[in-house]
């Protein structure tokens, strides 16, 4: 069964209390629902890229670009599980429910951070960079590479860099070869995230900042759409403690959530936690990396997301 939200989610988080402070009504976990009538809000369906591309979490760095892994218990321990995490997340109250604010850069942590780093570098051969899509529609860096010097040649010269920016839009939203469609992105989304691509690529002709404001579900849908459904199917059975450790399968999102309560999903994915085996009971370090760079309040509405949300086995479509 799917344990209780800790009662309104203001209980204690690792030693954190979660403060409500949007509006909403009580749901069955005891909850304040955060379910919205956005119609860009859809849950999460299908299996996950990796399993749509073929390949397991070792054989690819999808999904695993901006992470680190949490450390291993020490020394390795049997029977009960250790009662210290390994750290705890931030003590600032969390803005639950509340319309929060995105900007470019925190649109792609949410979206792109996981396959591209921090530094939008990727890692290739496997993961390209982002930053020579980005120069490549530069216009004064198309117009320095041209020469441009008559009006034929500069006009020529918006034409390369508009295809440019054009072809890097409809990447994001179709994919690609090896990339997945981030389809949930409205075309708003991505003028901002395009900003933010500008100033990492330090582009001279950079584009100023833009910012986003956006419900709490959408906040959830983006963190799971956007980095989570790379490795995780949206619904599947139950993996066995053995594929688990020798196959590396990956649980789907519905096992998680009958798994872990909102303050052990908290800390799984932003600080690390220990995957527990049986026959003999044994704790080690889990293959998912640590996703230090998603805040809290992004991890919960993550959970919340799934819980409002519930995952679905096929495509879903707008409500």
């Amino acid at each position: 069964m799917r344990r209780p939200w800790l009662g309104l989610i203001a209980g204690l988080i690792i030693g954190t209390t979660l403060t409500v402070v949007g509006g909403g009504s009580l749901n069955g976990q005891g909850a304040r629902s955060t379910k919205t009538q956005e119609p860009v809000v859809t849950p999460v369906a299908g299996a996950s890229w990796l399993n749509r591309l073929g390949l397991t979490y070792r054989e690819t760095s999808l999904g695993r670009g901006g992470a680190r892994y949490g450390p291993p218990p020490a020394p390795p321990t049997y029977g009960q599980p250790p009662t210290q995490r390994p750290s705890q997340p931030s003590a600032a109250p969390l803005p639950i429910g509340r319309p929060v604010v995105l900007s470019g850069a925190d649109l792609y942590r949410l979206n792109c951070q996981s396959c591209h780093r921090a530094e939008g570098t990727g890692s290739p051969p496997e993961i390209k960079s982002v930053l020579g899509l980005v120069e490549g529609s530069s216009l004064e860096l198309v117009r320095q590479h041209l020469q441009t010097g008559t009006a034929a040649s500069r006009s020529a010269a918006q034409a390369q860099a508009t295809r440019a920016r054009t072809d890097l839009y409809r990447r994001i939203q179709k994919g690609g070869q090896r990339m997945p469609a981030l389809a949930h992105l409205q075309e708003a989304d991505i003028d901002a995230l395009y900003a933010y691509l500008t100033q990492l690529a330090r582009s001279s002709d950079a584009s100023p900042q833009l910012r986003r404001t956006t419900s709490w579900a959408r906040l959830g849908e983006h963190v799971v759409k956007g980095t989570c459904h790379i490795c995780h199917d949206a619904v599947g059975p139950r993996p066995s403690g053995e594929a688990l450790l020798i196959q590396g399968a990956i649980p789907p999102f519905t096992t998680l959530l009958e798994d872990k309560a909102v303050a052990d999903f908290l800390t799984k994915v932003r600080s690390g936690a220990p995957v527990m085996t049986r026959d003999p009971v044994f704790h080690y370090r889990g293959r998912m990396p640590v996703l230090s760079y998603l805040q809290d309040v992004e991890v919960a509405a993550a959970y919340m997301f799934l819980v409002d949300y519930p995952p679905q086995a096929g495509d879903s479509k707008p409500r």
